[in-house]
């Protein structure tokens, strides 16, 4: 295979045909990077709209290092459009960054007709994202929450309620909100909702210390339960 590979591994004037295979081969490992990515990866926090942006920043990246090529003038241009449009996705869960890194990765090397190495590392850290998947670094064996709070917008974007966050959970993502049916607490706070998170606790045993650190806010826990099990 590498013989193979090598053949391409220089190409001046790419045919159609060459640009085709490229473009399907980084599709191909995108694939695979998002499969092992979607099996790897707790239910409960699987971003199906991530997993389609492996594959597509993928494709993305080999058309942009196809168009380049080795003009130095063209790669300093397509910098200084990328670096105008400003990306403010927040991904918290430094994974999916490694993941998305990965993507791109095999974009690039696909399109700098690389294709050795791009397929050589794309297998070898699939391969590895599985053993790590069976191994005691994963957060399966961990219990994963679900819970329901009472809060003021204000108040749950505030500095001190992401502190609590960061100090006593691995990761929290909110699932969705809806308005509080309370008639009095509305009357006192129409920006009160009900916030729907998934959360990871860092230590079961501090779990007590968080729901106090909330309640100290003026969060109400509306509910607290496990989405898995041990």
């Amino acid at each position: 295979m590498q013989s193979f590979f090598s053949i391409y591994s220089k190409i001046d004037n790419p045919t159609w045909e060459m640009i085709i295979f490229t473009f399907i081969l980084s599709f191909l490992l995108s694939g695979l990077i998002a499969f092992t990515y979607e099996k790897t990866t707790h239910s409960t926090v699987k971003h199906f709209g991530l997993i389609q942006s492996f594959i597509l920043s993928s494709l993305i990246a080999t058309m942009i290092l196809q168009a380049i090529g080795d003009n130095a003038a063209a790669g300093l241009g397509m910098l200084g459009a990328l670096h105008i449009v400003q990306f403010r996705t927040n991904v918290r869960n430094p994974r999916d960054i490694i993941f998305m890194f990965a993507a791109l990765g095999a974009g690039i090397s696909s399109g700098l007709y690389g294709f050795f190495i791009a397929t050589l590392g794309t297998c070898l850290f699939c391969l590895i994202a599985f053993l790590i998947r069976f191994s005691s670094f994963h957060f399966s064996h961990l219990i994963i929450w679900s819970i329901s709070i009472r809060s003021d917008e204000l108040v749950r974007l505030s500095d001190d309620f992401n502190l609590i966050m960061e100090e006593f959970c691995h990761f929290w993502t909110l699932e969705g909100f809806t308005q509080d049916t309370d008639k009095e607490r509305m009357l006192k706070n129409p920006n009160f909702k009900i916030y729907e998170y998934t959360i990871l606790f860092k230590t079961e045993e501090r779990k007590r210390d968080f729901l106090q650190a909330l309640a100290y806010m003026d969060i109400d826990v509306a509910s607290l339960k496990k989405k898995n099990e041990k």
